[in-house]
């Protein structure tokens, strides 16, 4: 005997497609996180059974690859600039702002050693720009780690400046009575501003 589909299945099986199923999982990692991503949590929000997922997305990594692929794809080029250190900033400058935007893209490329191709067009502009300034192909490479590292590190600091801020707060003033020199830099990182990136960045750019 074959069972009736119910109307919401039916529904589900229908809209459901390779498209649709990141869509769900980008606005569930935006919202609650990398760890909240489940093939489950997926097919729940799409009202679809987690195994007919699996008609449009291998596993978990395909998943992810697909998301990448798609927030790379969304990344806009930064206009082309004369200046090639000009060049090179706007470059690790929009890298930074997908950074911010999508902050577990940062977890996926440093912890899970995913990315996506789509991003090439922006790394061809900085590997020219940088062979322009007279950087080798190794030289090429240490530059764009230096700089890249930076946007992670930044990026992952960002993420979790307001707790760190609320752990200093805690802190006792005294603590650092018996450490002068951190004492005064203390008194500057209680204020201090997360929005710095592109004024270090610069520096950086300007040993190349």
């Amino acid at each position: 005997m074959t069972s009736k589909l119910s109307k919401t299945t039916k529904r589900a099986r229908a809209k459901l497609s390779r498209s649709a199923i990141l869509d769900a999982a980008l606005a569930i990692v935006r919202q609650d996180g990398l760890d909240a991503l489940t093939m489950r949590r997926v097919a729940s929000d799409l009202e679809a059974g987690p195994m007919s997922l699996y008609r449009h997305v291998k596993d978990r990594d395909d998943l992810l690859l697909g998301m990448m692929d798609h927030v790379a794809t969304c990344i806009p080029l930064p206009k082309q600039q004369s200046d090639d250190r000009e060049e090179i900033v706007e470059i690790i400058l929009t890298i930074h702002t997908a950074f911010r935007s999508d902050p577990w893209l940062v977890h996926v490329l440093l912890f899970e050693g995913r990315g996506s191709l789509n991003v090439l067009p922006l790394f061809e502009r900085l590997y020219a720009a940088m062979g322009r300034l007279g950087c080798g192909p190794a030289k090429s490479i240490d530059y764009y780690s230096m700089l890249l590292h930076y946007a992670y590190g930044e990026s992952l600091s960002f993420q979790t400046r307001d707790k760190r801020r609320e752990i200093q707060t805690e802190w006792a003033e005294d603590a650092f009575e018996a450490y002068p020199a951190t004492s005064k830099v203390m008194e500057v990182a209680w204020s201090w501003k997360y929005d710095e990136f592109e004024r270090n960045l610069r520096r950086l750019v300007a040993t190349i």
